[in-house]
């Protein structure tokens, strides 16, 4: 963002919005969430052609490419040439894919596509299962088991019934399965059961049956938008290992991942 407005230091220049109403006001809400507030000018799609000829003072142009004809785009570029000012397009929705898209040429035509995906390698997925098994395995194995008894001790004096609850959920091939947490309706808010972290601790068992994948699933719950699209996208061992490690010992670094 800091080379979008890059020549704007001089005060007497400013910045040129292309785009809708919606459009203009979501890109300066985001230039001021950066911390940038730059002169800006904005204009619609419809009036480009006219609205340029009156432009003198314009140091940098960001449009919403969506919203203008070819035509528009040549004079535009022209414009720009002339003025010496830098041209940015914002494409909304493609942020997460900024490190992963190429460019094809056919012909005079250009197509922006995702890279291949890490996890689209066969190796790849069993690197990812055997780390799934080695930690729900371990953990499973070493604590779980006193977890449990304590659990069942609790839930059960508070209320006869299952110790466990099941949820139907679909997963990622669309396999249907029962999702399990804790039984803690019947227990007091300031339980220790009723924590987030200990209250899923039997979705080890899913992970460990290969139902859901350990971090995919930690990703998708606790980061934001589209956090799983990046994530499949730049997976590796060591990306898994340092979410799992983030998760559980540095819970407000875990969102400077993505």
């Amino acid at each position: 963002m800091s080379k979008l407005y890059k020549g704007l230091q001089d005060p007497t220049k400013s910045l040129l919005l292309i785009g809708t109403d919606e459009e203009v006001a979501e890109i300066q809400a985001e230039l001021n969430g950066q911390g940038m507030t730059p002169r800006i000018r904005s204009v619609l799609p419809d009036t480009l052609a006219d609205s340029l000829q009156e432009m003198e003072d314009v140091a940098a142009v960001c449009c919403i490419p969506g919203s203008l004809q070819k035509t528009d785009l040549v004079t535009l570029c022209q414009f720009c040439q002339e003025k010496k000012a830098d041209l940015f397009f914002c494409t909304p929705g493609l942020s997460v894919l900024q490190k992963n898209l190429q460019v094809k040429n056919i012909g005079f035509m250009s197509f922006l596509s995702p890279l291949e995906e890490p996890l689209s390698h066969w190796w790849n997925r069993l690197v990812k299962r055997l780390f799934d098994l080695l930690i729900s395995g371990t953990f499973l194995f070493f604590a779980f088991p006193f977890i449990y008894i304590l659990a069942a001790v609790i839930i059960k004096r508070k209320s006869p019934g299952p110790v466990f609850s099941f949820a139907k959920e679909k997963n990622r091939r669309g396999k249907t399965f029962d999702r399990l947490t804790f039984r803690t309706d019947d227990l007091p808010t300031s339980s220790f059961f009723q924590k987030p972290g200990i209250k899923k601790l039997p979705q080890l068992l899913n992970v460990f049956k290969g139902d859901v994948s350990l971090v995919p699933d930690m990703v998708k719950c606790r980061l934001c938008k589209n956090a799983d699209v990046w994530y499949a996208q730049n997976w590796s061992l060591w990306l898994d290992i340092k979410i799992l490690f983030k998760a559980m010992f540095k819970k407000n670094e875990l969102k400077k991942e993505i």
